[in-house]
């Protein structure tokens, strides 16, 4: 394992960034801010991926102020042409605790290159801003990547993330430029015209699909290797037990692989992928 430290003095997160997404065919990128300037970075990287049928996914957070709305227009643009691309949106909705990671991943073969840190997928972010970012190369069998893409897909089916379509994207435009607006004159219109934009929003988000797993592409480390060693149809703890050699092999640092297993099969039961049965009796779906 490797790693450096990334604070767009020495190095810029629009340099690493843009080198991983043409080098690796996996890429997955969670950020709280995206802006337009900061896309127009990364775009050639982006296309170039694209180009090599990779396959290259965002999780971007929408909070009305910061997040442009032409630069999620653009990536979904990208979703509707390449259905290689991928985008999802988190809405902020409630107060208090807020959507607001900066995750990149980026994997070839068995080698995960991730970064994370304070860099959001802007201009400033990516080559102005004094940040502080940490890029890591491991294999994806290390802890450290194992919990990158754990945490990565908690926030991926985060209750609140959705998959924006065109209705949606027009109203959080409004949202945005509602919310942008300094007539200090015109306040109690725009109060009103916010209010109603804001029930429409929250009206729309509502009826909006959200993501599903993908066991190809959503099963990784634990998850996935677990998965794999399951019996088609119905199987009992025990049988999943037997190969505890050799998932001891591929995680030596995990000194308890048996509650590892039964948690794992806890995962993939509430995400549909397998039925419990009764206790310690299973059905893969």
């Amino acid at each position: 394992m490797d790693a450096i430290v990334i604070d767009n003095r020495l190095r810029t997160m629009a340099d690493e960034v843009s080198r991983a997404i043409v080098s690796c065919p996996d890429a997955r990128i969670a950020v709280a801010f995206l802006s337009q300037s900061g896309l127009d970075i990364i775009r050639p990287a982006i296309e170039e991926n694209i180009n090599r049928g990779g396959q290259i996914e965002f999780l971007i957070g929408l909070d009305g102020r910061i997040t442009e709305p032409e630069a999620v227009q653009t990536l979904y643009n990208l979703s509707c042409q390449f259905s290689n691309v991928s985008v999802y949106c988190h809405p902020f909705l409630t107060e208090g605790a807020i959507y607001h990671p900066k995750l990149y991943l980026f994997q070839t073969n068995e080698n995960v290159c991730l970064v994370v840190g304070s860099s959001n997928l802007t201009r400033n972010g990516l080559e102005k801003n004094l940040e502080v970012n940490v890029r890591i190369f491991a294999s994806t069998h290390d802890q450290v990547a194992i919990e990158a893409y754990d945490s990565y897909q908690e926030l991926k089916f985060h209750p609140n993330r959705i998959i924006p379509d065109q209705e949606f994207l027009t109203l959080y435009a409004q949202m945005f430029q509602e919310a942008n607006k300094q007539r200090a004159g015109e306040k109690a219109r725009r109060e009103r015209e916010t209010s109603n934009l804001t029930r429409l929003y929250r009206q729309k988000i509502s009826t909006m699909r959200r993501p599903v797993w993908n066991r190809y592409r959503d099963l990784v480390g634990w998850l996935k290797v677990v998965y794999d060693m399951l019996p088609d149809d119905e199987f009992r703890n025990e049988d999943v037990y037997a190969h505890e050699d050799f998932f001891r092999q591929k995680y030596p640092g995990n000194r308890n692989i048996r509650a590892k297993i039964r948690q794992q099969l806890q995962f993939l039961r509430d995400e549909g992928l397998i039925e419990h049965l009764d206790r310690g009796y299973w059905r893969k779906l």
